[in-house]
């Protein structure tokens, strides 16, 4: 059996490996360490506007309007994970983990990792030690809610009467990012984060996210969540004493668009509507969002939807109908499910040829 020659390239990065001993060696780009593995994030929308997922070994950053469902995508796609038996962490200055919550979710509170960080430094310090100890451990999602509540140790502990000192949180992250990147290898950072009005703009777009650029610039993904129309529904509601039927908010349409992502095409959009009475994402309008794209559900002039089972049953109604039949239909949900997600592979593998 012929011996396979090495390459210039393997040859080269052999001999620098040997002479200088790194604990991170040079290795070849057709490395399988650097192909990329992705996570589903529990919505069927972001699962296709982030390419398949979010990019394990990377920085995302979700931000936008408040009441848009940033970190239940956080806190979803990590009760995912622990379903794949890994584990998960959750940094957490706002002070807002709800146990309860996670485990609605789908996920096990008694297997996540929890902090409460006093000062942003120590917030760094945990994430760096979760990312270097994801080498021994299936530590595969790290979550922070949010950025913006980071108190540097300065801002701690001054009198808060005092002026703070401008650009701390800044000059923290970036600090943050180089450290943490350096040490990581397969673990998906999730940060969300607030908008703020930068009072130094006078034209253009006055809201700017807070830490910094630095979060910006090291993020493989950014996505931006804006608020849409609401969804409502007609109920009797009691009005001066009388009970009359009125039009009730029930959910909010939720635009998404990734304005950054390094690993597939930017500038995907897409939508979903946060439904207030399941407390999650409606799957059913996931589902009638992503199947009228797809060609699989149809819609008649008369505003009916319509759908074709693989067992030649035709399902049809009225929107609203149409997205409680989804919702309470979980083979045919499946079944639609699947095919969506075959379409958002496909298309991947389309666009990289």
């Amino acid at each position: 059996m012929a011996v396979k020659k090495k390459t210039r390239a393997a040859a080269l990065a052999s001999a620098i490996n040997n002479a200088l001993q790194l604990e991170e060696g040079v290795r070849l780009g057709s490395d399988p360490f650097f192909e990329i593995a992705r996570i589903p994030t529990g919505s069927l929308v972001m699962d296709r506007v982030c390419g398949g997922g979010f990019a394990l070994g990377r920085h995302y950053e979700l931000f936008g309007d408040e009441s848009v469902g940033k970190s239940y995508i956080v806190y979803r796609t990590m009760a995912l994970s622990q379903r794949r038996g890994n584990l998960c962490a959750v940094v957490d200055p706002e002070h807002s983990f709800d146990s309860e919550r996670f485990r609605f979710l789908g996920g096990n509170p008694g297997e996540l990792l929890v902090q409460h960080p006093q000062t942003a430094e120590e917030a760094v310090a945990v994430m760096m030690m979760l990312a270097q100890a994801a080498k021994e451990e299936q530590l595969e999602i790290v979550g922070i809610d949010s950025v913006s509540s980071f108190v540097t140790t300065d801002e701690a502990k001054k009198d808060p009467r005092e002026e703070d000192r401008i650009g701390a949180q800044a000059r923290m992250m970036s600090k943050a990012l180089r450290r943490i990147t350096t040490v990581n290898k397969k673990t998906l950072f999730l940060w969300t984060n607030q908008e703020r009005m930068d009072v130094g703009i006078k034209f253009g777009n006055p809201r700017t996210t807070s830490g910094g650029r630095a979060l910006r610039y090291y993020a493989t993904g950014r996505v931006e969540f804006r608020r849409g129309s609401m969804v409502k529904q007609k109920a009797k509601r009691a009005r001066a004493g009388k009970l009359v039927e009125t039009d009730v908010p029930v959910g909010r349409w939720v635009q998404v668009r990734v304005v950054k992502d390094k690993s597939t095409s930017p500038g995907r959009e897409g939508a979903f509507v946060f439904d207030h009475r399941l407390k999650k994402i409606s799957p059913g309008y996931e589902i009638l969002q992503l199947g009228l794209e797809d060609g699989l559900i149809a819609r008649s002039a008369n505003g009916w939807y319509s759908y074709t089972d693989l067992e030649d049953h035709e399902h049809k109604g009225t929107e609203r109908k149409f997205v409680n039949l989804l919702n309470r239909n979980g083979d045919l949900r499946a079944e639609l499910e699947a095919e969506i997600r075959d379409n958002t592979l496909q298309g991947e593998e389309e666009e990289d040829e």
